[in-house]
């Protein structure tokens, strides 16, 4: 009588084919696609790690103190979290446009960097206008502003900036019409 395949098996440690979803394969497919990002892609997916990145960094601090700081993780509310998925979907664009995908009509590629960086910048400009309170001891203002939330308004500025770089060379690859 043949053995079971789960007897088979039994005292052997498996090996896992796929390896879960950060295997090694997935990582060099990750590069190999930022490596193969053209210029004003790239500058795109730098401008959305800055801004991502800032969120680490302190974006309000407090009246009374300078050593009292809030960074725009301590502050996390929609605004951060739209902020974090517009730079997830900047680089998805930019991953997508450098492997060869091209929007459907009506949109391209350009204007939608621009509107994501321009929509961020909106958020981050609420941000900086409708600020946290702060309240410590019978202190009740609003925190001051800080560095990096301007630091996260260069990232969107620098997507901004990508796409209207990529303007005049999709203008040069659309079809002329006939005169």
């Amino acid at each position: 009588m043949a053995a079971s395949r789960s007897t088979e098996s039994r005292g052997r440690p498996r090996s896992r084919a796929g390896g879960g979803p950060f295997n090694a394969g997935v990582l060099r497919k990750l590069l190999r696609d930022l490596r193969g990002l053209g210029g004003n892609e790239r500058i795109a997916v730098i401008g959305a790690a800055v801004m991502v990145g800032s969120l680490l960094l302190p974006w309000y601090q407090s009246p009374i103190s300078n050593d009292l700081v809030l960074t725009g993780i301590g502050a996390f509310g929609w605004a951060e979290g739209a902020l974090l998925l517009i730079a997830g979907a900047t680089t998805f664009l930019a991953l997508e446009g450098g492997g060869g995908y091209v929007p459907p009509r009506p949109l391209r590629e350009w204007a939608l960097f621009v509107a994501a960086g321009i929509w961020s910048g909106v958020i981050i400009v609420y941000r900086i206008v409708d600020r946290p309170a702060f309240t410590l001891g019978g202190h009740d203002e609003p925190y001051e502003l800080h560095y990096a939330i301007f630091v996260a308004l260069a990232g969107a500025a620098v997507i901004v900036v990508a796409g209207l770089r990529m303007r005049p060379r999709e203008r040069a690859k659309r079809p002329r019409a006939p005169d």
